[in-house]
């Protein structure tokens, strides 16, 4: 299998547009995501995942999700009017994924839930869970194409790390020799060379 043909398998390929990084505003103007955010974005998912370890033996990024104290449902558990329901209120505009934030009936604490299209591969319903936790790491508060092409990118870089330490153990290797907090300042310092600007902010 080809690294072209491996990206797909972990990205999916069903998803629309040519550049998952740009969108169309309501107004038809283009939106495009400035290289800045996206830099952001990495360090964020880089971040993320060294808390949890990921490059450890038994990460599972279902477990990543759930040890937030955030449910993970699949669509196949709910009628199709709950699902609709489910999108009204949802912080995503995508279909395929409902990520909602709600109050408890009972004690009022935030509540929150991740439901997906599981009628696709696991790579798939990988990237579509990876977009809506993204939703949530970013504390978007409302539904727009501004949130959904950084979810989006969130999700792209977090299986990107996923699938490389998977194939090639390159955090695990690093982290042997320099150590865990290296890892993360590492690649800080390389976003901060290209863009020759502070992104501890």
């Amino acid at each position: 299998m080809s690294e072209t043909e491996s990206i797909k398998q972990i990205l999916g390929n069903n998803f629309p547009g040519n550049n998952l990084l740009e969108a169309n505003m309501e107004d038809g103007t283009p939106y495009i995501l400035p290289p800045w955010r996206i830099n952001q974005i990495v360090l964020l998912v880089v971040r993320t995942l060294s808390e949890v370890e990921y490059y450890s033996d038994d990460f599972d990024y279902r477990k990543m999700i759930r040890d937030k104290n955030i449910k993970l449902k699949k669509f196949s558990a709910f009628s199709q009017e709950n699902i609709e329901q489910y999108k009204k209120i949802s912080l995503s505009r995508w279909n395929e994924g409902i990520c909602i934030i709600f109050p408890d009936s009972v004690t009022g604490e935030q509540r929150r839930m991740i439901a997906y299209n599981d009628s696709h591969s696991d790579s798939e319903c990988m990237h579509i869970v990876l977009h809506e936790y993204g939703h949530i790491v970013m504390h978007h508060t409302e539904q727009s194409i501004n949130a959904e092409v950084e979810a989006t990118c969130f999700a792209i870089a977090m299986s990107m790390f996923l699938m490389i330490e998977q194939i090639f153990h390159a955090a695990r290797n690093f982290i042997k020799t320099s150590g865990k907090e290296a890892l993360v300042k590492e690649i800080e310092d390389v976003i901060n060379s290209r863009e020759g600007g502070d992104m501890k902010k």
